[in-house]
């Protein structure tokens, strides 16, 4: 009996390592676009947090509502390009997703041929041993009529295993060149 060797299990392998890779790339997308998701709600945090205080005083000078007015500009051109950033995360996270599941078919493909090709093989196997046992069960049972003295020529008995055996090597060629 021989020991199922993959020949792809190296194939394999390197899926799985790019499969970690990606994986490991998709939690770095998930992390930047968190980041960039904290750092708009900081801006939205800090910019009712001045208004409320601009607002909130007994008297407001003219100079801290022109001020208040520039720090709106300002925050809502920082909010732009925070909102910038985050739509182009956000297309990365998803790109990099599309990477994860490709990878990850990749593998579950080569690990479909590995499983039916260990089938396969134990498949084989068995057919060998059932072959082995059927040879061993007809050579017995000749051996016995033999010493039984039942009159069966050797020459027919020949002829009878050779035709059984060649009829299961043709089956299990037949079998295992049949596509699956």
């Amino acid at each position: 009996m021989s020991t199922f060797q993959f020949r792809l299990d190296r194939v394999l392998e390197w899926y799985r390592t790019q499969l970690q890779l990606e994986d490991s790339r998709l939690a770095a997308c998930l992390a930047a676009l968190s980041l960039v998701q904290e750092r708009i709600a900081r801006l939205q945090a800090e910019r009712l947090s001045v208004e409320r205080d601009a607002i909130s005083g007994s008297s407001i000078l003219g100079c801290d509502l022109a001020s208040l007015g520039f720090y709106r500009l300002r925050a809502k051109n920082d909010a732009a390009g925070m909102d910038e950033e985050r739509v182009r995360r956000e297309r990365t996270l998803g790109d990099q997703r599309a990477a994860v599941q490709a990878a990850q078919r990749r593998v579950r493909l080569v690990e479909k041929l590995r499983d039916r090709r260990l089938s396969e093989h134990r498949f084989a196997e068995d057919r060998a041993l059932e072959t082995l046992a059927a040879e061993s069960y007809l050579s017995k049972w000749i051996a016995a009529k033999r010493t039984a003295g039942v009159g069966v020529t050797i020459a027919q008995e020949d002829t009878k295993l050779r035709r059984l055996a060649e009829r299961t090597r043709v089956i299990q060629n037949h079998d295992l060149d049949a596509p699956v």
